[in-house]
Formats: C-alpha cells, structure tokens, sequence
C-alpha cells in the first residue's frame, strides 16, 4: 500500500477498477480448505480492494471527479447461494455492499462508484474441466466481448451486469425458486470437487 500511495501521488487518477480477486480454494466444503489460502482469498478479494480504493479516493476527492467499478459476482446477486465456493462468494457480496455504501457517500461529491456483476467469463479464473460441465456455453462471455460491454457501462448504475446474455440469465435465475437454485448448485458444485479436489488438496 505505501508503494502504491507512492506511485500515485501526483497522477490524475480518474479511473479505477478494482478487478483482482482469488477464487481458489474452490469446490470445497469450507473445513476442507486450507486456512491459509482462504486467507489469502480474503485479503485480495477484500482487504487489497478496499485499501487502493482508499489510496485513490483523496486526489478523486480533490478534483471533484472519478469513478471506482468494483467486479463483483454473479454468484451473488443472481442465485441465493453458491455452495462449495462459500467464502469466495461471501467476499464478492462484500464487495457489492461496499460499493453501495461508497456510491452514497461520494456520488455527491463527483465520484462514481459502481459495482459490475459477470457470470461465467473465459479468464484463467475459469479452469478448462469446469467450463466442460457447462450446460449453456454460449452464455459463457469472452473476455474481449465483456470488457467491452464493461467499459460501456461506466457510470450507469450502482449495479449493473453489462453483458447481454448474462443480464438475461440474471432475469431468469430471478425466476427459480430458491430451493431449487440450492439443490442444484450444490449439485453441480459437487461435480466441479470430484473434477478438482485432487488439485486443491
């Protein structure tokens, strides 16, 4: 953090996207996991993202203008849980509260702070044995395609899914009821343990 404080002082920094995150471990049931590495998944997924937001909001503050995205989850706001990838999950609805909060406080004084919510995107995130389970690939945004949608939906909203066919997976998630989304996440995450606990383990 004091590097970065460093690095940034006298830049104009007008943008900010705080798109780091850990999911790994993954597909295991929380007393499985190693401690350490869930560890590790809080302190980028949270600690990391709330501290350079901190470090650039003085000179947004000074200028009277900025804007801050957040890349949340679709694991938390499109289904009620996400079983198996439990802390990873929990740290993203962090993440979506935090931008809210933030968005009330600074949008007053010129600074936009909005939180961006993908479903699956093809990124290293993603391994190649999961992606093989999917039912609907096509739903599965490139990496080129999302960032693209992203950078359009700068400033619209404090919540937003930018992708097209991601935002109709939101509005049909949105009509399952809950048990149903839990017995069939824990059911597919299920599968993606037996794929890979013998690399997490």
């Amino acid at each position: 953090m004091r590097r970065i404080k460093e690095d940034i002082e006298g830049l104009d920094v007008g943008l900010l996207v705080n798109n780091a995150a850990v999911n790994r471990p993954g597909a295991l049931y929380v007393h499985e996991a190693d401690g350490d590495r869930l560890a590790r998944m809080v302190l980028v997924n949270v600690m990391a993202l709330t501290e350079v937001t901190a470090a650039v909001l003085p000179g947004m503050l000074e200028r009277g203008r900025g804007a801050i995205v957040n890349v949340g989850s679709g694991s938390t706001v499109a289904v009620p849980s996400f079983p198996l990838y439990t802390v990873y999950s929990a740290t993203k609805r962090y993440v979506q509260h935090l931008t809210r909060c933030l968005n009330v406080e600074y949008k007053q004084k010129g600074i936009d702070v909005q939180c961006q919510v993908p479903f699956y995107v093809h990124t290293g995130m993603l391994s190649p044995a999961i992606k093989a389970t999917m039912r609907f690939p096509a739903f599965v945004a490139t990496a080129d395609a999302y960032a693209r949608d992203a950078a359009r939906w700068i400033g619209h909203g404090t919540l937003c899914v930018p992708d097209a066919s991601q935002q109709l997976q939101w509005f049909l998630a949105g009509l399952v009821p809950d048990a149903v989304h839990d017995w069939y996440r824990l059911r597919q995450h299920l599968k993606h343990r037996a794929i890979l606990r013998p690399k997490l383990m």
